[in-house]
């Protein structure tokens, strides 16, 4: 609704001040204007927020009560209003138009506005021609018409006069209010003559023949007027007969976009068998200056018409300030399940209790609780500008950590034949900006951390420290209270690896499928593994690619599965071909060299 707690404040104090007449007199608020205050903000991860405003008011004769708050963006069939007792409302949405007459004092900008302020004055012209001496004389006035009739003047054609208070707290609020505003000078027309008196009598020159005006006390200002226009959206509140004239209370509540919050994680100690994981809630506004409680929520709640804006908004399209706040994360949703990494995945939910919860310290104006699929954490109270960003400490708790040491091969193969064409790199690079080839695939350090606390761990970028040592940053993927999570660190210089392939054998026309027939190949892959580390590490080792596994060293483990297109270049008539997987654990010794191999089949064409 663009507005918040804060300018509900502003506007009471700007009606109060404007309600008191020039004499000093009391004038009563404006029937029916309401009073808004946002008593509490639901902010998701997906750049919506749900708003829920208290409005209190007094009712005017037709038990009708409005506000000129209108907010933008309201997603469709999500805008309740209720009445102290909770029944719903009926709303109507509408453009109002004003006319206002403006006048202010202001310096004169021409010779013309000056003789117009001077009139009755004795003053000293002198003309254009520099042969004509100066003269005196009195300006007795410039004949010029009145402006041009305005639009208040007009019967029938203004709406409704808004009271000067009122208007000046929506031009405080604008755009928050959509105030939109047409201004016309109110000067009088013509003005090219001006008549004089001298002791010969009354002349009238030209005014452009005037070049300069003296004389004791000249007058340099002027009063200019000003016929001001305003249209301004207006949401109008049906109470019933019997409400008229009692001061009643509503709650509005709306779903929109403009609000976003972002969970940060840092994850620090000697993150040797255990860490300390804090989390934070970065939290963008770019929909309203708010002063309320707010929820921050852990997953994305299924709102189908979320990109279809309630007609009672008075808007066309949506707006996309937060698009421009944070480039880039708008097209993104920050789901749960929308998260993937490469080298990150979820190892599985420990089912049972849970313990005491690991230790997991809330922040102390702060608290968790379930509700349904979602999570929420409910801060006590925050104040927020449009257009600021905060931070929310949320909680911190300790967690249970194991090194472990990947090397992931994504095989991606000739299709004509057979050949590796190339292997994935985890960073999702291929790294070919020198003419030497690499075979050597990067061994990244991971820390394993399991979730012990009550409460789950939501998606959110993860830095690591030891001991203030930054060691690296990436994605934390969604961790349910009692899960684990694998959270990459960095490359591990003092471990490499190699996947080379050798053939075994080629059988033509040993397979005739749909009419087709293929060669059946046979190949053997070696991946060798190498710890320079001065410690025993824990070393998972994993290989992705086209065609059947059909044994494997070191008690590796094989998963088959139907094909995929991402195993070679070129997928026509590659159907036939499986999708393994191959995986070993592994524990290397201080200097140990591993070599691992498994053989495997494929049908080419």
């Amino acid at each position: 609704m663009r507005t918040a707690r804060v300018a509900g404040v502003v506007l009471s104090l700007m009606l109060a001040a404007g309600a008191m007449t020039r004499a000093g007199e009391a004038q009563p608020a404006e029937a029916g204007l309401l009073t808004l205050a946002t008593e509490r903000v639901v902010i998701f991860k997906d750049g919506f927020g749900l708003f829920v405003k208290k409005a209190t008011g007094m009712a005017d004769a037709q038990g009708r009560v409005f506000t000129d708050q209108v907010p933008d963006g309201v997603v469709l069939g999500t805008f309740w209003a209720s009445s102290a007792d909770g029944r719903a409302l009926g709303m109507r949405a509408e453009w109002v138009e004003t006319t206002e007459l403006r006048e202010t004092e202001t310096s004169c900008t021409s010779v013309v506005e000056l003789l117009r302020a001077n009139a009755g004055k004795e003053v000293t012209l002198a003309l254009q021609e520099k042969e004509a001496p100066p003269f005196v004389c009195t300006v007795v006035e410039v004949l010029d018409l009145p402006p041009e009739e305005s639009a208040a003047a007009r019967p029938g054609l203004s709406a409704r006069p808004m009271p000067a208070a009122h208007l000046a707290a929506l031009r405080m609020q604008s755009p928050e209010a959509a105030l939109t505003e047409s201004i016309r000078d109110l000067a009088p027309r013509g003005g090219d003559l001006v008549v004089l008196r001298t002791e010969k009598g009354e002349t009238v020159l030209p005014v452009s023949s005037i070049r300069t005006l003296t004389g004791a006390g000249l007058v340099t200002k002027m009063k200019r007027k000003q016929e001001v226009e305003t249209r301004t959206k207006r949401l109008s509140f049906e109470l019933g007969a019997t409400a008229a004239g009692k001061e009643s209370t509503i709650s509005l509540l709306y779903f929109a976009e403009g609000v976003r919050w972002i969970p940060t994680y840092r994850i620090g100690g000697e993150l040797i068998q255990d860490a300390l994981i804090e989390l934070q809630g970065e939290i963008l506004n770019e929909a309203e200056d708010f002063d309320a409680e707010v929820d921050l929520v852990v997953g994305v709640p299924n709102f189908r018409y979320k990109q279809t804006i309630s007609p009672l908004s008075l808007e066309a399209t949506l707006r996309q300030a937060l698009s421009q706040a944070a480039p880039g994360l708008m097209g993104q949703s920050y789901g749960n399940a929308s998260f993937q990494s490469r080298r990150t995945e979820h190892l599985g939910v420990r089912h049972g209790d849970a313990g005491d919860g690991g230790g997991l310290d809330l922040a102390p104006d702060l608290a968790a609780a379930r509700t349904q699929d979602l999570f929420v954490y409910s801060a006590k109270r925050l104040a927020l500008h449009k257009g600021a960003r905060a931070t929310v400490p949320l909680w911190q708790s300790p967690a249970a950590i194991k090194h472990l040491y990947t090397m992931d091969v994504g095989v991606v193969r000739d299709a004509q034949g057979g050949g590796v064409i190339r292997q994935s790199d985890p960073d999702g690079q291929n790294a070919s900006v020198s003419p030497m080839k690499l075979e050597e695939n990067k061994v990244w350090h991971q820390i394993e951390m399991a979730n012990a606390s009550k409460v789950p761990w939501t998606t959110g970028a993860a830095l690591i420290l030891k001991n203030n040592l930054p060691l690296g940053q990436d994605l934390l993927t969604y961790t349910p209270a009692g899960g684990k999570v694998l959270l990459p660190v960095t490359v591990a210089v003092d471990m490499c690896g190699t996947y080379t392939e050798e053939e075994l054998s080629r059988r033509a026309n040993a397979l005739n499928w749909n009419r087709n027939q293929y060669a059946e190949v046979k190949k053997r892959a070696t991946v060798t593994v190498m710890n320079q580390r001065l410690e025993p590490s824990r070393t998972r080792i994993s290989v992705s690619l086209g065609g059947k596994v059909e044994l494997a060293s070191d008690e590796g483990k094989i998963r088959l599965n139907d094909f995929r297109r991402g195993d070679w270049n070129d997928t026509s008539y590659r159907e036939i071909n499986n999708h393994s997987d191959v995986t070993w654990d592994l524990e290397l010794k201080p200097g140990e060299t591993k070599k691992l191999t498994f053989d495997f089949l494929m049908y080419l064409p």
